[in-house]
């Protein structure tokens, strides 16, 4: 490989590295690398839903992405209204990446300290908003219509 070409392939490295974490990342797949959504069907109207963000995806992307994510699942399944139950959100530093070489009694080494942004929640699809409910009850078209993802 060339000079020019190995400066190509570290310039869009960097390029794609400075991007936040995208709304259709699929968290299974290869090219992810652990980020992304993973959900799962706990019942008929009820999701266990979870996002893993990259250090460029701050927590209220992260929740926006959440909110959406569960309005889409309510929606498909035919309920107008969702809650959302046991929600966490949180910024963890994932540990560090580097490399280090040694010359004639000189080591030099570089490292890095990257963060991740994670959300989790567990969705529950309403058929009819609750007068009573404890928890907040959104409105899946609404959500849907007001909180914009990028892709």
């Amino acid at each position: 490989m060339n000079k020019a070409s190995m400066t190509l392939c570290g310039l869009t490295a960097l390029i794609l590295a400075g991007c936040a974490t995208p709304y259709d990342t699929d968290k299974s797949s290869f090219w992810s690398f652990g980020k992304g959504f993973e959900v799962s069907n706990l019942s008929s109207d009820t999701w266990q839903i979870s996002f893993v963000g990259n250090e460029y995806t701050d927590r209220t992307k992260a929740r926006n992405y959440l909110l959406h994510k569960a309005a889409e699942l309510a929606q498909n399944a035919g309920y107008p209204y969702f809650m959302l139950r046991g929600e966490q959100n949180y910024r963890d530093q994932t540990g560090t990446s580097g490399f280090g070489t040694s010359s004639h009694d000189f080591l030099y080494g570089v490292g890095n300290i990257t963060s991740e942004t994670t959300v989790m929640v567990e969705a529950i699809g309403l058929k009819e908003k609750p007068q009573n409910s404890t928890l907040p009850v959104y409105e899946s078209g609404f959500i849907l219509q007001n909180i914009q993802v990028k892709s």
